[in-house]
């Protein structure tokens, strides 16, 4: 499996607006599983990516019980309320 850099091409950091987010570290990191065959292998493999070459420590891991079934707005809520950041994973 190849994992492609997506922040290619960005604007470097000084030109990004910092958002206040009510004392959550910068770095709050979650990954977001859909539960489809491949998805927690890819999110694994992009949360080796991020620690190594990136920096990023304790990046939280959540997924959906059931790949057929939409997220559920607590569990949505939840980690909005954790973290800044969420990458999300289809899988297949």
């Amino acid at each position: 499996m190849k994992i492609v850099d997506p922040t290619s091409g960005l604007p470097g950091d000084a030109e990004i607006a910092s958002v206040a987010h009510d004392g959550i570290p910068e770095d709050a990191l979650c990954l977001l599983s859909n539960s489809k065959p491949g998805a927690t292998e890819l999110l694994r493999g992009v949360a080796a990516r991020l620690e190594a070459e990136r920096g990023f420590t304790d990046i939280g891991f959540a997924s959906k019980p059931q790949a057929a079934h939409p997220t559920a707005e607590e569990t949505l809520d939840h980690l909005a309320a954790q973290y800044r950041m969420a990458i999300v994973a289809i899988g297949d």
